[in-house]
């Protein structure tokens, strides 16, 4: 796998997994503030990442996965571009 594919997929999980702590652990509140337009071109690279390793994975145990992932990637994308358009936050969506 390309190394700067295989970074850009270890940055999402750590951003996932990081936001996703604020959730699950008690006591603690979910991240409230963020810079919207560097999330929604983060989101996009991510989703432009993912992409690539779908074109690139050829083990069939991986293909899964890969759809998996840049379905979630796709997702996550469109949610925070919607959400940055309703507050009128300056993103340009390609």
């Amino acid at each position: 796998m390309n190394e700067r594919l295989a970074q850009s997929l270890r940055n999402a999980l750590i951003k996932a997994g990081a936001l996703a702590a604020g959730f699950f652990k008690p006591g603690t509140p979910a991240q409230t503030e963020f810079d919207l337009p560097a999330e929604v071109e983060a989101a996009k690279a991510d989703w432009v990442a993912a992409r690539r390793y779908f074109d690139a994975v050829t083990d069939p145990d991986l293909i899964d996965f890969a759809i998996y992932n840049m379905e979630a990637a796709q997702r996550r994308y469109t949610y925070l571009l919607k959400r940055a358009r309703a507050e009128g936050a300056r993103v340009q969506a390609t």
